[in-house]
């Protein structure tokens, strides 16, 4: 798994390429968790390149959400194919964070 960060204004972007599986959940979650400090950041995790998530990599993101709500961080995914916005849907993830379709939506909605 290779992890991007970048900032786009106020937005931490976060471009993750690869699985969200067991061996790799662990260290998506410490790496993204160290943008959720400070006054209420915005994340933006890109998925674009994401084509499958396991049951760790659903409690990595269950981490992150837990921590952004804790901080008053706002938290959202963006470019998430089919597959995996159907894992997200039936385990209910999809009820926790807003999806948008690309990068440029998900910094739009994030500063609105």
């Amino acid at each position: 798994m290779e992890i991007q960060k970048e900032r786009v204004g106020d937005v931490y972007v976060v471009t993750v390429h690869g699985r969200l599986d067991g061996i790799y959940s662990t260290a998506f979650a410490n790496q993204v968790g160290e943008l959720i400090t400070g006054t209420n950041p915005k994340l933006l995790i890109d998925f674009t390149d994401i084509d499958f998530v396991t049951s760790a990599g659903l409690r990595a993101l269950l981490l992150l959400v837990k921590k952004a709500k804790a901080t008053g961080s706002v938290f959202a995914l963006c470019g998430v194919n089919e597959q995996v916005l159907e894992v997200l849907d039936i385990s209910g993830f999809t009820a926790m964070f807003s999806i948008h379709s690309g990068r440029a939506e998900g910094i739009v909605a994030l500063n609105v």
